[in-house]
């Protein structure tokens, strides 16, 4: 139950304009108070963060009293040294960091980061703002391990963490890519889990985190959560020094604790004060109605700070960007961002010639509008958070891809649809998003907007199937070894103990995919070996039927009905769209082909309109299945034929070359490793005639650093990449 003076202590706060000496004293009284009892101290230091939030308004003479309180509730970062005097300068100096000069550390994260220099392993729940992700940079400034692995589930976490550790540069030789080699010296290793189960090159890790790591849990129905307990297992393996993270988490397994002697973390500490609207309350909108649309706009108008707009999926985010746009067109209130306009031409340039003149993004950056989703380019993505944490961007329209984990300066939050793609978000979505408003440093009281109730309240308690194994997938127990697997799940091997051991070891190289599907599919293939031997025996470059037909196979077995297609509604169109980008190899050769079909023509009349649903298509095709989903089947599919006709004496295919191709945009050897740097790969492309394909990551630095890009022709906003992952 919330205490009444915190609440009466809160609106007064919130309503007053100017706070007075008298006022401010009682407001500091009932803080106090709070912060004096620990089932209230929660209470007391919200109040205090509150009071920071208007601390310019507040009576100058009792900015020592309330500085005194904020050290009271262990805010470090947030004091003002030059009140403090006597034992509580000693405090404060206490907290900080002992390896990031300049950074003060609040009273848990202090706590936390004294564990972790004494070499145990953590185990975290804390809300968004706690700052959990600083431990990590504590524990690479201290420099305390040779290799370190740090695994995180979205592209976007990654690229954010990539350039926060860029500045250790000179110690630690920063892995982002699996064509990437370590060096003899320090690594940090910045994977997916299907990037750590992939890679083969891992010297002896030291340490390894996991961000997000109720991801674990089978619970949540996430598609990736065996192949990161398979990563987890692996990295165990290796060491059980280990700093997991997460977000609103009840409990881990006892087991999971007791065994690697970890220290189990649970807070409720939070830096940033929330303050919640719901705007449904009264309204009778429905999911579809225009009403809810304009209650939407009529908002965004009014909101003067950074504001993000949770949106259910790419098409939704990509609309609404585009429809606000056109509202404040029509009420007379569209103009060109101040600093907009030209701090992002250069992004508007590179998208009008390598995406399409036409495509909405470009439109809409001008005034200071965006979208954040899973289906745009790598580099793109990054340059629109970074474009709107310095001010550039005042509306972003995003996904779920922007709300696991990425740090903004939003100070507004709009939970505007209530789906997480097809699915209703839970309330452990509901609390991450929540938590993306306000900033330690940046807001101290965020806002969030809610067009839909909120989820039921839970706390999620996170089955770690890899330890507990009642639940875990037969894709995760034919990882382990025999002497990992627990009695009571042995049985559930007996299918698979039954198999010749070649298909076992087919089957535990294809991780991820469903074990069932593996072996339907060498009945499948054995009950028709000629016909299917004739279309699947296909190297290097397939034609479009060898092609559909190996699509067709891996769709039907190893593919779920709920696994997402972005947007794709056959394995024939899919083919089809893979053998267009084998003769073009770039997006905009891919978009210009398909919007010029009578196919499209058909289904989109109105040009605008096609270059909007074309891009978004190709986008994500690229994203999802060139870059990923698809070359990771075919590979499975191509272990599996290659295992049934080598076992009836038959020819057999190999698709390694071309999901090489696929996967990297077609650059050869370690030059797509310059996409894991943000580098667009239209860059890459102008200056890969200065390599054979044969070099080494080291190598292809060192010459992009001696050549004069001035002379490449590289566009100004390719050139500012390239000299960024270089780090000129």
């Amino acid at each position: 139950m919330i205490p009444d003076i915190y609440q009466e202590a809160r609106t007064r706060v919130q309503q007053a304009h100017r706070i007075g000496l008298a006022d401010s004293f009682e407001i500091a009284r009932a803080c106090s108070t709070l912060l004096a009892r620990h089932d209230t101290e929660c209470y007391g230091r919200d109040l205090a963060i509150r009071v920071l939030d208007k601390l310019e308004h507040v009576d100058r003479q009792t900015h020592p009293i309330w500085n005194d309180l904020v050290e009271a509730a262990g805010l470090h970062p947030y004091i003002n040294k030059a009140l403090l005097a006597g034992s509580a300068s000693l405090r404060h100096e206490y907290h900080q960091s002992d390896f990031m000069p300049g950074y003060f550390l609040h009273r848990e994260q202090q706590y936390l980061s004294a564990l972790l220099a004494d070499g145990n392993s953590l185990v975290v729940s804390a809300p968004t703002s706690f700052g959990k992700s600083l431990l990590i940079e504590e524990v690479v400034a201290s420099k305390a391990y040779s290799n370190i692995v740090v695994i995180q589930p979205t592209l976007a976490l990654l690229d954010e963490t990539r350039k926060k550790l860029s500045k250790y540069g000179d110690t630690y030789q920063l892995v982002v890519s699996t064509h990437q080699r370590p060096s003899s010296g320090r690594n940090i290793f910045l994977f997916t889990g299907e990037r750590v189960v992939e890679y083969d090159s891992f010297p002896d890790i030291d340490f390894f985190v996991i961000d997000e790591f109720y991801k674990l849990s089978l619970e949540r129905d996430d598609e990736r959560a065996t192949v990161l307990n398979h990563a987890l297992y692996r990295l165990l393996k290796m060491t059980d020094r280990f700093y997991l993270l997460g977000p609103n988490i009840k409990r881990i397994p006892d087991q999971f604790i007791d065994e690697h002697h970890a220290f189990w973390h649970r807070s409720d500490y939070a830096t940033v004060a929330v303050d919640v609207e719901k705007i449904y309350e009264g309204m009778q909108w429905k999911e579809r109605d225009p009403g809810r649309k304009q209650g939407l706009y009529e908002l965004l108008v009014g909101l003067n700070e950074p504001t993000i707009i949770y949106c259910s999926g790419p098409p939704k985010a990509t609309d609404l960007a585009n429809e606000y746009k056109k509202y404040l067109a029509a009420i007379g209130r569209l103009q060109e961002h101040p600093t907009a306009a030209k701090e992002c031409a250069d992004i508007i340039e590179w998208v009008s010639q390598n995406i399409h003149a036409g495509w909405c993004l470009a439109d809409v950056l001008k005034h200071g509008i965006a979208f954040h989703h899973g289906h745009l380019p790598r580099h793109l993505g990054s340059s629109i958070v970074d474009a709107f944490n310095r001010g550039h961007v005042k509306y972003l329209f995003c996904t779920s891809t922007l709300i696991e984990g990425v740090n903004t300066t939003a100070r507004n939050v709009v939970l505007f649809d209530r789906q997480k793609g097809r699915k209703p978000i839970d309330f452990f979505d509901y609390k991450n998003i929540v938590g993306r408003s306000g900033r330690m440093n940046f807001h101290f009281v965020g806002k969030v907007f809610e067009f839909h109730k909120n989820p039921a309240q839970l706390e999620l308690e996170v089955d770690v199937p890899l330890f507990t194994q009642r639940n875990a997938p037969l894709e995760l127990l034919v990882q382990l070894d025999k002497e990992d697997i627990q009695t009571d799940a042995m049985h559930r091997l007996d299918g698979y103990e039954g198999l010749e051991p070649e298909l076992r070891a087919v089957i535990k190289k294809n991780s991820g995919l469903p074990v069932k599907g593996q072996i339907d599919l060498v009945r499948e293939l054995e009950g028709n070996l000629e016909r299917y031997n004739r279309v699947l025996k296909w190297r290097t470059l397939p034609k479009f039927e060898e092609l559909k037909a190996t699509i067709e196979l891996a769709w039907k077995y190893f593919l779920k009905s709920s696994d997402s297609k972005a947007g794709i509604a056959s394995p024939a169109q899919l083919a089809f769209m893979a053998n267009q980008y084998t003769r073009g190899k770039t997006v905009k050769y891919l978009i210009a082909a398909n919007l010029d079909s009578d196919y499209w023509r058909q289904q989109a009349p109105d040009e605008t309109e096609r270059v909007q649903r074309v891009v978004l298509l190709v986008l994500g095709v690229f994203r999802q299945w060139f870059e990923f989903k698809l070359p990771k089947l075919l590979v499975g599919l191509s272990e599996i034929q290659a295992y049934v006709f080598a076992k009836h004496n038959m020819d057999a295919g190999n698709y390694s070359y071309f999901c090489a191709l696929l996967e990297n945009s077609f650059f050869k050897g370690a030059l797509s490793v310059l996409m894991d740097y943000d580098v667009p790969a239209s860059a890459i492309r102008k200056v890969e005639m200065l390599f054979t394909g044969e070099e080494e990551w080291n190598e292809i630095q060192d010459r992009l650093r001696a050549t004069d890009l001035e002379s490449l022709g590289l566009l100004e906003y390719e050139a500012k990449k390239l000299r960024t992952a270089l780090r000129w």
